[in-house]
């Protein structure tokens, strides 16, 4: 038997060494290496991976480089004969399987392109070779020429080559109709993406019960509801569709081991069909871990919902539960806790989910994930760090004359001048921002003063005005000046308009009515006019706001204008109730 051997088909690597380095972190290289190992048996195993290399500065001033693997895959021929496409993406620390069949080709090239854009840092599909990377030196792999255009094409060009000598060392692709004999009408994309290889080399339904549930809990019911299931699939699959989830069957084997099978063939007869939303494989691992600490009694509730009801809330629950590398809550407590609210408060999955929430948040995270963070923790620390040492020297250069030392990374790690540090930070911020409130307390108080003589300024001619007003007949008429808030709101209910809303303004603007003075109708408010100190004449109003000529007349309307503008007040150009009434010829607006 012959030895593992190893051969590597491609490896690419460029680095650019003329790029800074910046305390976040800059990438200045990638690089791609694809690799074949055969196995003793004579299996291939094709493996490769995109790193980048990230150049860094310390706070000190020292500058390191290290390799961050992005994405990796392998693609291997198992010894069932099928072709398993793992890919594993550091960044969102995603790990996902596959099975390609005859057609799977599109998918290994999709997966190779992208490959090819993360080690050129830039789409392929852009044909701009950016002016940064004019300095990018190709140290591994065939010869680059860097031209425009030029690098894209030949990186397409050279991952066309490697998924064609991939594909000859992986052999061909099974043929999902031969593997899937009770599925031929599903599509093989279908197949590779749904993640059910219950059905694999199944003649008949009894062998996937038995994959499903295993060979000792197999029942004739069983098969016939599988049957059931699959067929009612199959008649309702249409063209447009490309592939079927059978996630009801993950449904149900969850169940395997912890509830008797009588109680899941009764749960599959009552549902209609084998496609739901399925949870993913780390919610299926989840899940189960969940029903293995919750009673028999518990989950036989939870079978008797409908699968779809009971499929959305258990995965919510999952997912709430966070994932193997940072547990969000411990299930351990589960079981004293469903013993202390009582199994028969719990009656199922809505109140099974209410409980595992409210359990307390302890969030335990994986060694290597305790690590990463452990890293990244200090990495943010030492940056906001610089920065504060930053802003200190910014300070010292301002305040000249003022014997304090600048500061260095050395002597800013050092505890006590650290203290000293933030100490006159603070100091000075506390004097910046007294001074900052006297000079707004001093703009505040000009203001208020500037107010108070504009007031009084107006004041004084409201005074001047309502004297020159108060008392003054015109033909049949009176015109009188109000006082105060009772005046205004007798008048806004007897003209049944909004005079009464100007109260605050009495003494400021002058509100006039002009009231009947003989006959019958004697003291009969008719108009209101208001004056303002910068317009003057601005409301001209009768009842319900009308115009001064529909509620007088147009000669009496005209006459008690006259008589106004005759004491020296003007009338503003967009004034209100003057329609039908002649204006003076010379009409300036005074302050």
């Amino acid at each position: 038997m012959s030895e593992n051997s190893e051969r590597v088909l491609l490896h690419v690597k460029f680095l650019n060494d003329q790029i800074e380095p910046t305390v976040e972190g800059v990438r200045t290289g990638a690089s791609l290496r694809v690799v074949a190992r055969t196995a003793p048996d004579g299996r291939v195993t094709v493996s490769g991976s995109v790193s980048h290399r990230v150049h860094r500065m310390r706070a000190s001033g020292r500058v390191f480089r290290h390799w961050q693997t992005q994405q990796a895959f392998s693609l291997l021929r198992t010894k069932a004969d099928l072709v398993v496409l793992r890919v594993l993406e550091k960044a969102s620390r995603k790990n996902s399987t596959q099975h390609l069949f005859t057609g799977g080709e599109y998918q290994l090239a999709g997966l190779l392109y992208r490959l090819g854009e993360q080690t050129l840092l830039a789409p392929m599909d852009n044909y701009t070779w950016n002016a940064h990377r004019q300095d990018t030196r190709f140290v591994e792999g065939p010869h680059f020429q860097a031209v425009e255009g030029g690098i894209q094409a030949q990186m397409r060009s050279i991952l066309q080559i490697l998924q064609s000598e991939i594909l000859h060392l992986i052999g061909d692709l099974p043929a999902a109709g031969e593997r899937f004999p009770l599925l031929k009408e599903v599509s093989s994309f279908g197949l590779a993406h749904s993640g059910q290889m219950y059905y694999l080399d199944a003649e008949d339904y009894k062998t996937v019960a038995e994959n499903v549930f295993g060979k000792t809990r197999y029942r004739k019911p069983l098969a016939r509801e599988i049957q059931r299931l699959t067929e009612h699939m199959l008649a309702g699959q249409d063209q447009h569709r490309q592939f079927h989830d059978m996630s009801a069957l993950s449904w149900f084997r969850l169940f395997r081991g912890l509830a008797p099978i009588d109680w899941i063939i009764e749960s599959m007869r009552r549902t209609e069909t084998n496609h739901y939303i399925g949870l993913k494989p780390a919610e299926l691992v989840q899940a189960r871990a969940l029903f293995r600490r919750v009673p028999q009694p518990i989950l036989r509730r939870v079978l008797a919902e409908p699968v779809a009801q009971s499929l959305r809330i258990i995965g919510d629950t999952v997912r709430d539960l966070g994932n193997a590398q940072a547990q969000l809550r411990d299930l351990d407590l589960l079981p004293e806790l469903i013993k202390a609210r009582g199994q028969r408060r719990i009656r199922g999955a809505q109140d099974l989910e209410t409980l595992v929430r409210s359990m307390p948040e302890t969030r335990v995270e994986s060694r290597s994930l305790a690590r990463s963070n452990q890293a990244i923790s200090a990495m943010i620390g030492e940056a906001n760090a610089l920065r504060e040492m930053h802003s200190y020297n910014e300070q010292i250069v301002r305040l000249e004359g003022r014997d304090l030392p600048f500061a260095t990374w050395e002597l800013w790690k050092d505890r006590a001048f650290r203290a000293a540090a933030d100490e006159f930070l603070i100091e000075h911020r506390q004097a910046l921002m007294t001074a900052r409130q006297r000079e707004y307390e001093a703009r505040a108080e000009h203001h208020r003063q500037e107010q108070l003589a504009r007031e009084k300024e107006r004041a004084a001619w409201a005074a001047d005005v309502a004297e020159r007003l108060d008392g003054m007949h015109v033909g049949g008429f009176r015109l009188i000046v109000a006082r105060d808030t009772d005046t205004l709101t007798r008048w806004g209910s007897q003209l049944n308009n909004c005079i009464a809303g100007y109260t605050h303004r009495l003494g400021l603007d002058v509100f006039v009515a002009v009231i009947d003075d003989r006959g019958d109708s004697a003291g009969r408010v008719r108009l209101n006019i208001e004056i303002k100190h910068e317009d003057g004449i601005v409301q001209f109003l009768g009842t319900n706001n009308r115009d001064a000529a529909k509620e007088l007349g147009e000669s009496a309307a005209q006459q008690v204008l006259d008589a106004i503008t005759g004491a020296g007040i003007p009338i503003h150009e967009h004034a209100l109730g003057l329609q039908q009434l002649a204006l003076p010829v010379r009409n300036a607006v005074t302050a």
